[in-house]
């Protein structure tokens, strides 16, 4: 039976005649993995973490706790190996942790999560205005254009769509929204008929008039699709012109 413990064919042994690859364990196999990732210097965690895979389920165990490192670079690198990982056990781990809200996206949801958890759907709503021009890099401007649309990573993209869906048992959320202006014949080309009639239908209009903000419910039993919405106050993050960009890349990200 394999001992973790000893050295394998790609540790570094002392005395040892053979060089050892660049992805080889440290002296003592996995006590030697153990070591570096005791280490101060964050780098040197890092490097360990990957040669703990070579150990099994022994080393499978050295890296989950690496999720909660004091170094967001630790944390990252850590979410990286263990995403690409097809145990059912290590997804569950994933999720529980909820890891994905701050590693598996380039901008923390930890905030969003909670504000949608906690039911405060106004908050939630320019949370999630905050983090999507965060992302798009276009807090100076206040709003997205097509450009950053076509481009919005798609892992956000889903990230915030699956609190909103999570959190509003199905209500919300911007594939809800998707599937509604789908089911409208609303497609990758604005059509103003389209586009009225989805406002009508997820209560953004009334007797064809757009409704102020502050005639938004911002509560559980809004309207189907009512929320995230599209602009705070005077402040419009997408525009009538870019619906269509957001369903084709909602599409494209298979949201």
């Amino acid at each position: 039976m394999n001992n973790p413990q000893q050295p394998r064919e790609y540790d570094a042994v002392l005395g040892g005649q053979n060089q050892a690859p660049e992805s080889a364990a440290v002296l003592g196999g996995i006590q030697g993995v153990k070591l570096r990732l005791s280490n101060p210097n964050p780098q040197m965690r890092i490097a360990a973490l990957a040669q703990a895979l070579n150990y099994g389920e022994a080393g499978l165990d050295l890296v989950i706790p690496a999720l909660d490192d004091e170094s967001w670079d630790v944390q990252k690198q850590a979410y990286s190996l263990l995403k690409s990982r097809t145990e059912a056990s290590v997804t569950q781990i994933l999720i529980e942790s909820n890891a994905h809200l701050k590693l598996g996206a380039s901008t923390d949801y930890t905030q969003l999560r909670d504000l949608l958890a906690a039911g405060k759907w106004k908050e939630a709503d320019q949370e999630t205005r905050h983090v999507m021009l965060a992302v798009a890099k276009r807090g100076k401007k206040g709003w997205l254009d097509v450009n950053s649309i076509d481009n919005f990573p798609c892992e956000d993209l889903r990230t915030i769509d699956q609190l909103w869906v999570r959190y509003s048992n199905g209500r919300f959320g911007l594939s809800v929204q998707k599937r509604i202006y789908q089911s409208l014949g609303g497609t990758g080309e604005y059509n103003r008929e389209i586009w009225n009639a989805f406002a009508d239908k997820i209560g953004w209009r009334k007797g064809g008039n757009w409704l102020p903000i502050n005639e938004i419910t911002f509560k559980s039993n809004a309207p189907e699709a009512h929320l995230p919405f599209r602009y705070d106050k005077s402040k419009i993050l997408w525009t009538r012109n870019t619906v269509s960009s957001l369903t084709s890349r909602l599409a494209n990200c298979n949201i």
